[in-house]
């Protein structure tokens, strides 16, 4: 398995953990904001959005050594700009899966259209000032927790945190049951959101036990996210109204994702 950039290293402290993963992640967010802001390429608004919710994912992993006050502030600040750029990435999303050739020229427009507004509204949250200003706190300690409990889980190692993190992102995705195929799309929206914070904090904390099972686990985790992406563009196309719904395609996805989950289930946590 190659070295994934923001992974974490076992001789690590917790707070140095959280300030390599969040410098990985603030430092994506500025180059693909930048794109979002001088280009039209639909990887820009994607890149960033990723890259905002690699962080939320950190900041809900490393949460027992981070000051409530301060991961909430972090955390929302990041989540008005994800929400803020996701008007443009459905834009995109629906512009490139348009299969309705008079539909196309509208939705190009109605993108660039959308596009300039969050370009208005990156500039007035001072998008461009989140990344800085968050390494710039993260250099001092008001952010860490200073309680007890704080303290105690920073004895315990970034192993003990790391696999606290990693049970519980598992456990909200198992929460959702074993048949996704019989989830409605709302639910099956919200499952695709903890597979997310899963992955991240799975690459993250991957070389802390190495091995075939970890591999196999991350394989058929990203090969079910691609799955549900797939599928999340097509529903939200249809919510839209974006042109004919292409529902064999559609079932095909939904097959091929719930038999990634079940390989998933199957393979179960190889942190334990």
């Amino acid at each position: 398995m190659t070295d994934i950039p923001g992974q974490l290293k076992p001789t690590m402290t917790p707070e140095a953990g959280f300030r390599r993963v969040a410098k990985m992640c603030c430092d994506a967010f500025a180059l693909h904001l930048a794109q979002v802001m001088a280009e039209e390429n639909p990887e820009g608004p994607h890149r960033a959005r990723v890259a905002l919710r690699r962080l939320r994912s950190a900041l809900a992993g490393f949460s027992p050594v981070i000051e409530p006050a301060a991961r909430r502030e972090m955390a929302g600040q990041a989540r008005v700009l994800f929400r803020s750029l996701g008007r443009l990435r459905d834009a995109d999303v629906l512009l490139a899966g348009c299969v309705d050739p008079g539909a196309v020229a509208g939705l190009s427009a109605a993108a660039d259209r959308t596009r300039a507004e969050v370009r208005v509204e990156m500039t007035a949250l001072q998008a461009d000032r989140f990344a800085p200003r968050l390494l710039a706190r993260l250099q001092g300690t008001d952010w860490q927790r200073s309680s007890k409990r704080g303290r105690r889980w920073q004895r315990r190692g970034l192993d003990r945190l790391g696999r606290r993190a990693l049970r519980q992102a598992w456990q909200a995705c198992v929460d959702h049951g074993p048949d996704l195929t019989t989830l409605a799309p709302a639910p099956r929206h919200e499952l695709r959101k903890d597979l997310k914070t899963l992955r991240y904090l799975s690459e993250y904390f991957a070389p802390f036990w190495p091995g075939g099972r970890r591999d196999r686990f991350l394989a058929h985790l990203r090969s079910l996210q691609d799955s549900l992406g797939a599928l999340n563009d097509l529903v939200l196309a249809r919510v839209l109204d974006a042109g004919p719904m292409p529902t064999q395609a559609e079932a095909d996805m939904l097959a091929t994702a719930g038999q990634s989950w079940t390989a998933l289930l199957k393979t179960g946590p190889w942190w334990d």
